[in-house]
């Protein structure tokens, strides 16, 4: 996920078997943020029971807890260019700007000046070769002259505060709809713990990465299912949401194999465009409520992916055609994962540490070591995912 100023991870291992209460989840809510009171509205805590009630998701204290602790001071300010001076760049190469009418310096981070440059004046690959070679009068120059012209030009800017100091972290639409991670969680809270209480279950959270940009949280539901040949399944889901521009809010069915007997395990993430749901953020309220409807369907997911995971008993082998077929998607990967990364699975690959006496689950587990990065680590876990269907539709 990258460097940030706010981040946390939270395991699955040091969690609690105990949930939050109904009740906790209204500090998620924001004060005076149009958003948050339609959210309020359209998803009322007393819908869900009693506030005194225990989610049915063990994990769920300890994951407010930590969210609360990175959960930084954002504001968004809808500007036209008339209204922002530009200042000058930090030391990291970044732009800094005024905001006259709160008289407001803030600077940017991550992406933000090639995204800022790039969309108002389709110059980020220019400001980056101005940035890199210290041409930094010739881009301010440019800059000056572009805002002067373009001075009604307008956009809704996400910043940051980190100590005393205001950061640039995004420009969006001013159609945006802000649902912030802190709305992702109330949300899917909510929802999985409606689901668990209609189907008389549990989910765990197994796993949580969280930013001040990001989060993504894993839940497993308690109690596996047994697949004779194969192992125990669990199912879950993986919930992921990014407030940076053009990113989504999105729930997809997970699932997790282990075969006890060896001590292996991997995980499998369906395809984004499976999705349970996948909101962007210019969706209005009421239609969020429809989608998150979906999660009702996660029966059907899951009876489905078995009928699938069910037909991998036949495959208690690897063939060279299998293996060759996983390395070739990991090393064909164009920008999910790293030169390192494909180069640690074509070292399994060539120097053989990978072959056919190994099962299916031993082969994922095993490839899953060449990465701790969580987009990659995901990123493989579509591949799996890809893989067992292809292997399924075959037998």
């Amino acid at each position: 996920m990258g460097k940030h100023l706010y981040s946390t991870m939270l395991s699955g291992e040091i969690c609690s078997s105990e949930g939050a209460l109904i009740r906790d989840l209204k500090y998620l809510i924001k004060e005076e943020r149009e958003l948050d009171d339609q959210v309020r509205e359209f998803f009322p805590l007393e819908a869900y029971g009693e506030l005194d009630e225990e989610l049915k998701i063990r994990g769920s204290r300890e994951l407010l807890a930590a969210f609360d602790q990175i959960d930084a001071e954002k504001q968004d300010f809808i500007e036209t260019l008339e209204n922002i001076e530009l200042i000058g760049f930090s030391d990291k190469n970044q732009i800094i700007l005024r905001f006259k009418k709160d008289d407001l310096n803030a600077t940017g981070i991550y992406n933000f000046t090639y995204e800022f440059l790039n969309d108002l004046f389709d110059m980020g690959m220019f400001s980056k070769f101005c940035l890199e070679r210290g041409y930094t009068d010739l881009l301010r120059e440019n800059i000056e002259e572009l805002f002067e012209k373009l001075k009604t030009e307008k956009r809704q800017y996400r910043l940051i505060k980190h100590q005393d100091d205001w950061f640039l972290r995004g420009i969006t639409s001013t159609r945006y709809n802000n649902y912030d991670n802190h709305l992702a969680i109330y949300l899917i809270l909510l929802a999985l713990h409606s689901y668990a209480k209609k189907n008389k279950t549990f989910f765990i959270i197994e796993k949580a990465y969280m930013s001040d940009s990001e989060i993504k949280v894993f839940f497993q539901l308690e109690n596996p299912i047994v697949v004779p040949g194969v192992g125990e399944v669990y199912f879950g889901a993986l919930l992921s949401n990014n407030e940076i521009r053009d990113k989504t809010f999105s729930l997809e069915l997970r699932y997790k194999i282990v075969d006890k007997t060896n001590n292996f395990s991997f995980g499998a993430v369906s395809k984004l465009e499976d999705a349970v749901f996948n909101i962007n953020h210019s969706t209005s309220v009421n239609n969020v409520r429809e989608k998150i409807q979906n999660v009702f369907n996660l029966e059907e997911y899951k009876n489905l992916m078995l009928g699938y995971i069910n037909e991998l008993k036949h495959v208690s082998t690897l063939s060279a055609d299998v293996i060759y077929l996983l390395f070739k998607k990991i090393t064909n990967s164009k920008q999910k994962l790293s030169t390192q990364t494909k180069k640690k699975a074509k070292d399994l690959y060539d120097k053989n540490l990978i072959n056919n006496t190994m099962n299916l689950i031993e082969l994922f587990n095993r490839v899953s070591e060449i990465t701790s990065d969580v987009e990659e680590s995901i990123y493989l876990e579509r591949i799996y995912h890809e893989v067992i269907l292809e292997l399924s539709s075959k037998n």
